[in-house]
């Protein structure tokens, strides 16, 4: 009795468990919403980023995030922008805690601060995203933004030009589309 409870109890927890991260995972709903954006058909791909985006997957938040700051196949709205570039970075990616830190910088969508977006934009820096290192960098460079502070200026560029990566496309910042449509 106890060894059929068992195997029922095992089987229906790796069914859950396999079905949680084929959830969260949806791969076949991101190369579906980066072939939409890439074809331009912007509302379809918002679509499926809004799904995936309401299941915590931080790409599609971070990408729901820019069609809304860019009025691109939804209507513009910063405030919403600013939602889902803020769960994005809280979950940890480092592009979207950049925008959070601009949107803070701005006041986009958002009441400004500028301590606020010195700590988000420091966070994606520290995270290893580019163009938040080069953001820092220069902030302390001209103290405006943060306290004038060459060595940090310094430190701060030096590993942006020393990462060879290539920065992440950000819609209406470089040419290209969000995460995932290249």
């Amino acid at each position: 009795m106890f060894k059929k409870f068992f195997r029922r109890s095992v089987l229906w927890a790796s069914a859950i468990l396999l079905l949680a991260i084929a959830i969260t995972q949806l791969p076949g709903r991101s190369q579906e919403a980066a072939l939409a954006y890439q074809k331009g058909e912007f509302a379809k791909a918002a679509k499926f980023w809004r799904k995936m985006a309401k299941l915590g997957n931080d790409e599609a938040q971070y990408n729901l995030g820019a069609l809304y700051s860019a009025g691109t196949g939804v209507d513009a709205d910063e405030a919403e922008a600013h939602k889902w570039f803020l769960r994005a970075a809280e979950a940890g990616n480092p592009a979207a805690q950049f925008e959070v830190g601009k949107t803070y910088e701005t006041g986009m969508g958002v009441a400004p601060s500028k301590s606020v977006a010195l700590l988000w934009i420091t966070e994606s820096a520290e995270a290893g995203y580019v163009p938040a290192q080069i953001e820092l960098g220069l902030r302390y460079l001209n103290g405006a933004g943060a306290e004038k502070d060459l060595v940090a200026a310094n430190f701060w560029l030096s590993r942006a030009a020393g990462s060879g990566d290539t920065p992440p496309v950000i819609i209406g910042k470089t040419a290209g589309g969000p995460c995932g449509a290249t």
